[in-house]
Parts: C-alpha cells; structure tokens; sequence
C-alpha cells in the first residue's frame, strides 16, 4: 500500500474527539494511535499485523506479497497560545540500520497534528512519509542508548526529500559514524579524568 492512499484513509476517517482537560498530551497520542490502527484493523483485517511487542518499532504493520510496511504514529500537539519544543524521537539507529538493511520491510510514519480547545481534540493536517522521505536538515541523532533518531523541533515545518532509500541510507551511516566518534572523543576525555 503507498503512502499517499494511507494518508487518504487517515484523514477520511480519523475524526475529532473529545478527551477531557485532565488527560495530557500522552493520553491524546495513544488515542489517536488507537483509532489509526483500527482504521487499518477495520479495513484490512486479513493484511493488519499488531506490533510484536511494546518495544516494537511500529504501531502496527500492514503485511502482503512477503512484504511488511510498518506504521508508526506520531501525534503532536500544535499549542495556539505559546511555542513549544519538541523533540519526538523516531527509531534506535541501530534498530533503523537493521531495517533499512532488510528489503522485506519500510518504515513510514503517520504524523498527526492536533489542536485542543478545552475538551475538544481537533485533527489537523496529515503526513505520511516513508523514514527515508525525511530531510537531514530535520534530523538529528541524540544520546540516548545507542543512539536515538530524533526530528529537531517539531513545531517547526516538516521537510522532505526524495532523494531516495539508497542515498539516504548513505547519509545515515554517516551520520551514525559522525555521532559514535563524537561520543567515543567525549568518552576517552572522561577516561583522562578518572586515570
């Protein structure tokens, strides 16, 4: 299934809800999680795939023809009354290069943008790029375990490119490797200190 039709399904059927003040921005993302997989669910039954654990990288999977496209949502809150930072994170590196690497599998997130006004949760506009779809300019990757694929600051434009998998790939690794010496120069410093 392309992308373009997946972004079709959501915003024809993801509709606005209402959640009580009371109920934070985590409660929102699950919910719209929630109803984004069983729009799929609903529809595909035969083609749904839940995601293998907790840990799993997607939300649920859509698998045909040996193939499996993995979904992953990612909701944010668009805050009308001040500017917020935010730095989603999206895949481990490491689990990302095991990905890119297997032919069998893509990865394409479901971007999701929301306002509140009170108990009212309103969907805003839609996105749904493959990982690879995604502009280094928006990128970064941060210190966490072996590294934490992250988008810079969310509230800013999303920016793509269609450069292609392979390309992209390239630049990855790079990157990766840009990050490990980077992490590996600040490690031995530290070393020094406890000689």
């Amino acid at each position: 299934m392309k992308n373009d039709k997946v972004k079709s399904l959501v915003e024809s059927n993801l509709y606005n809800f209402t959640l009580g003040e009371e109920y934070g921005q985590r409660a929102v993302g699950d919910k719209i999680e929630a109803e984004c997989a069983n729009i799929f669910k609903n529809l595909y039954l035969n083609e749904y795939v839940n995601p293998s654990s907790k840990r799993s990288t997607d939300d649920f999977s859509l698998e045909y023809d040996n193939h499996k496209k993995l979904l992953d949502v990612k909701s944010h809150w668009i805050q009308e009354d001040e500017n917020g930072f935010s730095m989603p994170n999206l895949i481990s590196i490491k689990k990302l290069r095991k990905l890119l690497e297997d032919n069998t599998k893509c990865l394409s997130y479901i971007f999701v943008d929301y306002v509140r006004r009170g108990d009212d949760v309103i969907i805003g506009d839609v996105h749904v790029p493959y990982i690879w779809e995604l502009d280094w300019s928006i990128l970064h990757i941060q210190n966490l375990g072996w590294g934490q694929l992250q988008i810079k600051d969310a509230n800013k434009e999303l920016v793509f490119t269609d450069m292609g998998k392979e390309k992209w790939f390239q630049k990855f690794k790079l990157e990766a490797k840009k990050y490990y010496e980077k992490h590996l120069t600040k490690i031995e410093k530290e070393l020094k200190n406890w000689e």
